[in-house]
């Protein structure tokens, strides 16, 4: 071999292999959800019968509506403790205005106090300065209280037929509810991908001062997203009221731990600017899977926290080599 070809061959570089890695960590959620139902689907065949998919759709559309709202707001590096309380609050306010009023009355009612509840935690986190967590944790103590005061800690029922329609109607099979979280999925998505106002949400949760600087209006950018969290509490108070045809003070107190658990699980960032809205759908299927199975296998359900408890830790475990799901970035430097 002449001296020249040995030249050429120490220069050249070495082939590229395919790499996976930035794929897995990327759609690794995505396939897990599908071992996941693969494995379900073996050990109990009637997990993907038609029926039991769409009774798990209605069951958690409240859930994922109220993370889509939760991804914004963590997606800008925030926290929202008060989902819960402002569920609770709205879905008692659609059942008052239900029985004297027109549903959509009473559905409107409840999304404006939704609204005004997320509009005044935003203002509490950027214009008092207050941190995220102790706000939204106030903020909660306040409008669970209230709701006690509002009702008297008594159920309200609503006997109008048409009030359940949104909860307990369905269309070819499929319920109106899950056509809701659809619509609603895709319009969130579609505006926090591709629109101006997305790309602002990014942008404060990856950098909130170097965003200020850019010309971003930080703070409204922030206390929008906490609008729009307490308008998707909002919306699933008023789904969860229409469900049962009733509502009452703190009518899930651990619902705030699922939401949170559904965003987490689905890879959006706890430090801010990664996240998108099809990650959390997948965690919520993730968790939705999870508990459907557990009740067709007949597990028993205290058995559920321990294993929400052991996906969050492992979604946020840094193991040698292995890059966990949710990646907890230093905060960029404002110098």
């Amino acid at each position: 071999m002449s001296t020249t070809t040995l030249q050429k061959n120490r220069m050249s570089p070495p082939a590229q292999t395919p790499r996976i890695g930035p794929t897995l960590r990327r759609y690794g959620v995505l396939a897990a959800l599908l071992v996941l139902v693969a494995l379900i689907s073996i050990a109990q065949p009637g997990f993907l019968a038609g029926g039991n998919l769409m009774n798990i759709v209605s069951q958690w559309a409240p859930v994922a509506i109220m993370g889509i709202g939760m991804t914004y707001v963590v997606i800008t590096g925030g926290f929202d403790l008060s989902v819960g309380a402002i569920y609770s609050l709205t879905a008692v306010i659609a059942a008052t205005v239900g029985r004297t009023e027109a549903p959509i009355v009473a559905f409107t009612a409840a999304a404006v106090a939704g609204i005004a509840a997320g509009a005044i935690n935003g203002w509490i986190v950027t214009g008092l300065k207050v941190n995220p967590f102790i706000a939204t944790l106030g903020s909660s103590l306040i409008i669970s209280g209230t709701t006690l005061v509002i009702t008297g800690n008594r159920a309200v029922v609503v006997s109008f037929a048409p009030f359940q329609e949104l909860g307990s109607g369905r269309l070819a099979g499929i319920p109106y509810s899950g056509m809701l979280l659809v619509v609603l999925l895709l319009l969130a998505g579609c505006i926090l991908a591709f629109t101006p106002y997305g790309q602002s949400v990014y942008a404060v949760g990856g950098n909130q001062e170097a965003s200020r600087l850019a010309g971003i209006r930080t703070r409204g950018v922030v206390a929008s997203t906490y609008t729009l969290s307490g308008l998707c509490a909002g919306i699933a108070g008023v789904v969860t009221a229409s469900q049962l045809g009733s509502a009452q003070p703190n009518l899930n107190p651990n619902l705030v731990f699922d939401v949170l658990t559904v965003v987490i699980v689905g890879g959006t960032s706890l430090t801010g600017g990664k996240g998108a809205i099809w990650r959390t759908a997948v965690g919520v299927a993730i968790l939705a899977t999870l508990q459907n199975g557990f009740n067709l296998l007949d597990i028993d359900s205290y058995y559920q926290n321990i294993i929400k408890g052991i996906i969050i830790i492992a979604a946020l475990t840094r193991l040698p080599g292995i890059r966990p799901a949710v990646r907890l970035r230093r905060p960029n430097s404002s110098k």
